[in-house]
């Protein structure tokens, strides 16, 4: 199952593999879990927060 970590400040969403590898990328590279929203690909609403989405035309 794919997960994708969305930050919560900024229009940033990157996809992982994994939960464990979304969740290292957050807490170790990007700042700490507190500043990105870890979910499953696909899961929940279909653009949250505003992130535009590949191939949108803004």
């Amino acid at each position: 199952m794919a997960y994708k970590i969305t930050h919560v400040s900024r229009a940033q969403e990157i996809r992982f593999p994994t939960q464990a590898a979304a969740e290292h990328y957050a807490d170790r590279l990007g700042g700490g879990l507190d500043k990105w929203r870890v979910r499953e690909a696909g899961a929940g609403a279909a653009n949250p927060g505003g992130v535009p989405q590949p191939g949108s035309r803004g």
